[in-house]
């Protein structure tokens, strides 16, 4: 019941974050969720509904996320970056937690915890990459690099921060285990997800073949399979995510080839997309801010700890910044292109479900630092490029044109209604009825006219 009652909150809270969002859209929905969600820990009464989090849990939030990034994506255009996949997702990362363990290690954080609190900043997530250059125009090759950086190093993060974790809890670090338990989990999860998104995907064409088209089941069908494969996935012990990313790759594919032979299908899965990506999105970012203020009032105030964390933020954040933009500049994108794909690696929630992961390798003082640290790089990493981008980023005005162009359209053609009907013999009650239909498209009528009709 707490779950349940839980659930409704936040999704409350993720609608009133997408109204707001619609009202103010130069305000990113994620900040508005995140400010929902402080709000909601602020004020007692709210903050009792919401029960105790848990990273299983939240796991099968993000992982219908990544099902529809994987979506978005060509195979043939995977199999074209596949250098950048291993140089993103593989390479960088470890450079990034090899470094930033380093130099944390320095400033007084204990080695073990050090690289544990490196690694668990590694994943970044691309739908808040995305949410920081709305409106703007990202160049085709940093917008590549990020996308593919983004649906491939959450594993290699899961898989470096299981084997710091460990390191902490035991006290040394097992290379060869961690190699060999990242090729297992990589591996096993691309063929989990290949294999049960060929399942799917084929018990979907059966019915199409012999004509059944119950498009009903087909949609709840494709809503459920990331939560099957995930569960699937890491029920074998292998990465549940690569699992999701490979499936949404795969039915990628069946959508593209189906896409004109069943055109409603294909329309109403992109409609279910969108809006699951934002309510889960939202979702995430409210949970996000419940955390937060949970910590620091229960944690921090009540038990007068120090602020240490702020800046063992603030430095972790500054050399994953360092790192990226010589990594871009070794890539030869540019200073601006490098500035780019730097800012533009947004951390969140696939950093927050890990937090929760170590939990029980690590003291409650270092568990409650972590999740500050962490929570504070996710929030930089969010804001800075929200008030850099504009400044190196062009403006997609295009969208905006569309809409004002068809907004105009729109007004038009209600007009040259309205003296279509003048000019036309009708009781004078029907066309008051009809009138009221068009001026209703141009959201001309009030409501008190609403309920006069």
């Amino acid at each position: 019941m707490a779950l349940f009652i839980s659930t409704i909150v936040i999704t409350g809270a993720a609608i009133v974050a997408s109204i707001i969002h619609a009202l103010v859209p130069r305000i990113s929905i994620n900040y508005v969720s995140m400010i929902i969600g402080v709000g909601i820990a602020l004020i007692v009464p709210l903050n009792r509904l919401i029960a105790p989090f848990h990273s299983e849990v939240f796991m099968y939030v993000v992982a219908p996320l990544i099902y529809f990034e994987g979506q978005t994506m060509r195979i043939n255009l995977i199999r074209q970056s596949v250098w950048k996949i291993v140089w993103t997702a593989v390479i960088l990362v470890v450079i990034m937690m090899v470094v930033s363990g380093t130099t944390l290690s320095l400033v007084g954080v204990p080695v073990a915890l050090a690289f544990l609190v490196a690694a668990l900043s590694t994943p970044t997530d691309a739908t808040a990459t995305e949410a920081v250059s709305e409106g703007l125009i990202v160049p085709p090759i940093q917008k590549s690099f990020l996308k593919m950086e983004s649906l491939f190093n959450d594993a290699s993060g899961i898989i470096l921060t299981s084997a710091t974790a460990l390191w902490v809890e035991q006290g040394n670090f097992d290379y060869q285990r961690t190699i060999s338990g990242f090729l297992f989990s990589a591996i096993g999860g691309i063929i989990v997800g290949v294999i049960f998104a060929l399942i799917m995907i084929s018990f979907r064409r059966s019915l199409y073949r012999f004509n059944v088209l119950i498009s009903n089941a087909q949609n709840i069908l494709f809503i459920i399979t990331p939560f099957v494969i995930y569960f699937i996935a890491e029920e074998l012990h292998v990465s549940g995510i690569i699992a999701v990313v490979c499936a949404g790759l795969m039915q990628n594919s069946e959508s593209a080839s189906s896409r004109f032979v069943y055109p409603r299908q294909f329309h109403t899965g992109e409609v279910l997309i969108n809006l699951l990506n934002e309510l889960l999105n939202n979702f995430v970012f409210v949970i996000l801010g419940v955390l937060i203020i949970r910590v620091i009032r229960d944690d921090i105030i009540n038990q007068d700890a120090g602020f240490n964390w702020i800046g063992i933020g603030i430095i972790l954040y500054l050399i994953n910044i360092i790192i990226r933009y010589l990594f871009g500049r070794g890539y030869k994108m540019g200073n601006r292109g490098s500035w780019i794909f730097s800012l533009g690696g947004v951390r969140g929630a696939i950093t927050l479900a890990l937090v929760f992961t170590v939990a029980n390798s690590v003291t409650a003082t270092q568990f409650r630092n972590i999740i500050l640290i962490e929570a504070l790089v996710v929030i930089l990493s969010m804001v800075v490029p929200t008030i850099v981008f504009p400044f190196i980023l062009k403006h997609d005005i295009s969208e905006k044109e569309t809409i004002q162009r068809m907004n105009s359209l729109k007004q038009a053609m209600v007009e040259e209604g309205l003296k279509a009907v003048q000019n036309i013999y009708l009781p004078d009650r029907v066309r008051e009825s009809v009138c009221y239909d068009l001026r209703d498209q141009r959201s001309n009528n009030s409501l008190k006219d609403f309920w006069q009709q």
